[in-house]
Parts: C-alpha cells; structure tokens; sequence
C-alpha cells in the first residue's frame, strides 16, 4: 500500500510514522522547517507507549509522489477549500481520502438515504468549494482518539490514545476502509471499521448538539427532522 499524508504535522506526522514503522509505503508532505527536520532526522515521536524514529520520504510536492492508495488529510480544514492543486497529483481512480477532521464534515449527508441524501452544509462548504476539491465518493469518514503535538520541527510528543475509527459515509462495509484499517492495525493503532460510524453511543451528545446547529446556523437547505443527526 502507497500512502500519501498532505499536511503532515502533528496528528498526520505521527500517523505516517507509525505506518512507515509498520512496513507501509509512505510520503510526507510537509513544509518550512518542520519539512526540514524531518528531512534531515526522519520523524521522531516520544510517546509513553515508547519512541521511536521514522524515516519515510519526506517532500512538499505532491507531483514527487504520484498516485497513491490513499490520502491521509491532516490540513487544517480551513485549507481544505484550497487544497485541491495539492491532491490532484496524488489522486488516481480508486485513491480514497481520510480527512482528520473535527466537527461536521462537508459530506456528513453524502449517501446518508432518505429525503436528506446529498444535502449540502453550506455553512460548512459555502458554495460546494470543498466538494469540488474533494469528491465525496472518495471520503472515508475517520475519528481519531488521541492526542498529539509538535514539540519541535521533526519532533512529535504523543501524549495519549491510540484509536482511529473509520468508517463509509454510507455505512457500507468496503474493502477499501479494510484495507486502510489492515495498514493501521500493522502499524501498532486500534482501527475498527463500523458501519455505524455516526452511531457511537459516545456521540450521541455532540449529535444533539449538531442538530440544533445545523437548524439554527442556515447550513441547510431545508427543515431537517428532529432525528436527523440523533444517533
């Protein structure tokens, strides 16, 4: 497996040197002197479940790596809109994009059935901009439970967790998100695959919270029903 981490900083430089441990092929977008580091050093992660040293490719041009299997996103979403010059050289037909992102995500109702299959969020993706950059079909939707920061260029301090849910954004089961799992599973992370992914009982507050949100921000295009994000 061939991945790609656009945005490789605290969450994505952790994530990619775990799987670079755990035998996957992987490529480190990066810029400025944490680019540098990495370069020069590789990425060293201090973690109380042990540090270690990686050294996969580390670039800031996504034409140097070509097509990949898969893209972890770890932009700040903020970038998202404007990211799309950047994934394109990584993109081939069944490339699948992982975006760690927190919040409501752009494609929260792409293949969610029902009157609210496809709605946009607006207030999320205004004027679809995001969509356009990054289709929907190539989303696998990803929680991540732990926490991570740059303790300095090319350092990364994991202070807890271990845990990276994913899931498809139409609660299919597919060979893609096992795969993807199979890598993070290899390289020393918890991964579990549910078809249930905005379902966790864990969520059901911030879900609730989300409802309102939704209802009261403009976001969507129409009256949403009162469990349409309970879950």
């Amino acid at each position: 497996m061939k991945v790609a981490v656009l945005g490789a900083g605290a969450i994505g430089a952790y994530v990619g040197a775990a799987l670079h441990r755990g035998g996957t092929e992987v490529h480190l977008i990066a810029r400025r002197a944490h680019l540098a580091a990495m370069r020069e050093r590789g990425v060293r992660v201090l973690s109380p479940r042990g540090d270690f040293t990686a050294h996969p490719h580390v670039t800031d041009d996504p034409a140097e790596v070509g097509e990949v299997d898969f893209v972890f996103l770890g932009l700040k979403a903020n970038s998202y809109a404007t990211c799309g010059d950047l994934l394109a050289p990584l993109l081939g037909p069944e490339t699948a994009i992982v975006a760690a992102q927190n919040g409501i995500p752009w494609w929260y109702f792409h293949g969610h059935g029902g009157e609210l299959d496809g709605l946009p969020l607006e207030h999320v993706d205004p004027g679809g901009v995001i969509a356009a950059s990054i289709e929907p079909e190539r989303v696998v939707g990803s929680l991540a439970y732990f926490a991570t920061d740059i303790a300095e260029p090319g350092v990364i301090h994991h202070t807890e967790g271990n845990k990276l849910s994913l899931g498809e954004p139409n609660s299919t089961r597919s060979e893609r998100t096992k795969a993807i799992a199979d890598a993070l599973i290899a390289a020393g992370l918890r991964c579990p695959v549910t078809t249930r992914f905005f379902r966790a009982d864990s969520s059901r507050k911030d879900s609730s919270l989300a409802v309102k949100t939704l209802r009261t921000s403009g976001t969507a295009r129409r009256r949403l029903p009162s469990t349409a994000l309970c879950v």
